[in-house]
């Protein structure tokens, strides 16, 4: 069995403004496509969002979350 490639960020970008042309060229049908890769975008950018906030939080702080 093949491992599975990652899918990016941008592969979800490219996904987006693919179906965004069908919805224009053929309705509304694929509506719910467009609202799950905005999810996940969104989803993704959050998570590394708040884990680099977090980071930049704590830079130079070294502790061990048991207290030791």
């Amino acid at each position: 069995m093949a491992k599975a490639e990652q899918i990016t960020e941008q592969d979800i970008e490219d996904g987006l403004n693919f179906v965004a042309g069908l919805i224009d060229r053929h309705g509304d049908a694929y509506w719910p496509i467009f609202e799950r890769l905005e999810r996940e975008l969104e989803q993704r950018q959050s998570k590394a969002a708040r884990l680099k906030a977090r980071l930049n939080r704590n830079r130079g702080v070294r502790r061990s979350p048991l207290g030791t």
